[in-house]
């Protein structure tokens, strides 16, 4: 149903193209795809617009997306990063026992970074992750502030870069879906978003905003405005 809906939202604002749509339907795509959908789906519930980059392009490196928050004129580029599991969302091989499986995310956050977008850089990161190791990760130290491991993974970050964070925000993410049996209850989300202190950002209301709108993924409306529903017919 949270799948279902993104795809109603992205595709209210014409946002669907056939590149999406056909990585979607590739099994071993879908995963990154998935999670690309979700993070525009995101962006537009926060009030930005989209807009794809031209991946033909080899010019240069491309970020998922360009995003213009309607109410402050902040333009943001948007990447979307996902970890990837052995035997989980179409991957091949068998899943990792839940107790052996790593939380490392660096190397996701500095392709993210190589990128070299033209505006302040957004990263939305899916841990994939069992219950009890995003809890570990997720669940903050005393006065919210990142858990040891998170922590550690954002530290090292930003010793790699001069001692400044390369980005201008980080969504962490998991929506564990994948992990409960046909006879469970869907497992708990987490979500956790860093903002730097040290890279500009005109207005932090965009920010704000966009934290506000991931947090309400998997509330699905009883009922659409009729002319949305229109639209979609």
């Amino acid at each position: 149903m949270a799948f279902a809906y993104d795809l109603y939202v992205v595709s209210n604002v014409n946002g669907l193209d056939d590149l999406l749509l056909n990585r979607l339907k590739i099994t071993g795509l879908f995963q990154g795809a998935r999670h690309e959908l979700f993070a525009e789906a995101a962006c537009i519930r926060a009030g930005f617009t989209i807009e794809r980059e031209d991946e033909q392009d080899g010019s240069r490196r491309h970020a998922e997306f360009t995003t213009l928050h309607k109410a402050t004129g902040q333009r943001m580029s948007v990447e979307a990063k996902s970890r990837h599991r052995p035997g989980l969302l179409g991957q091949p091989g068998q899943p990792e026992p839940h107790d052996r499986i790593r939380l490392r995310f660096g190397e996701l956050i500095n392709k993210a970074v190589r990128k070299n977008p033209p505006y302040p850089l957004v990263i939305f990161l899916d841990t994939n992750l069992p219950f009890r190791a995003a809890d570990r990760l997720f669940t903050p130290q005393s006065g919210n502030a990142p858990s040891r491991l998170l922590n550690k993974l954002l530290d090292q970050v930003k010793k790699e870069h001069g001692g400044k964070d390369p980005y201008s925000m980080i969504v962490f993410t998991n929506h564990p879906h994948q992990y409960a049996a046909k006879d469970e209850k869907d497992p708990q989300k987490h979500l956790y978003s860093i903002v730097s202190d040290g890279t500009y950002v005109p207005n932090v209301e965009a920010l704000s905003n966009l934290h506000r709108a991931v947090t309400l993924y998997g509330n699905i409306p009883n009922k659409f405005p009729e002319s949305e529903a229109v639209q979609a017919k």
